[in-house]
């Protein structure tokens, strides 16, 4: 279940909201309206990671999907390879 407190409870009890942080993220509210969602920082990278896979994952099925209607787009690995000079 996601916890919740106020800016106001925030600026009180900061120290104690981030040291329970462990148990699971934290939504601010301002004015009864979300405002920032506090986590762990293993947890914000977690988060990252697997946005940036969703990401690759995407664009991989892009490039498939590309590659399907128009086969001519493919280069084979040797000429990628001398287009970065390697």
């Amino acid at each position: 279940m996601l916890k919740t407190t106020t800016v106001s409870e925030l600026r009180a009890d900061l120290a104690e909201l981030i040291k329970n942080l462990d148990d699971g993220p934290l939504l601010v509210l301002s004015r009864s309206r979300p405002a920032a969602v506090l986590v762990e920082p293993e947890m914000f990278d977690a988060i990252v990671e697997k946005c940036e896979l969703l990401e690759d994952l995407v664009d991989g099925r892009r490039a498939i999907s590309d590659y399907i209607k128009d086969r001519s787009i493919a280069v084979d690995a040797e000429e990628v390879f001398e287009r970065l000079g390697h």
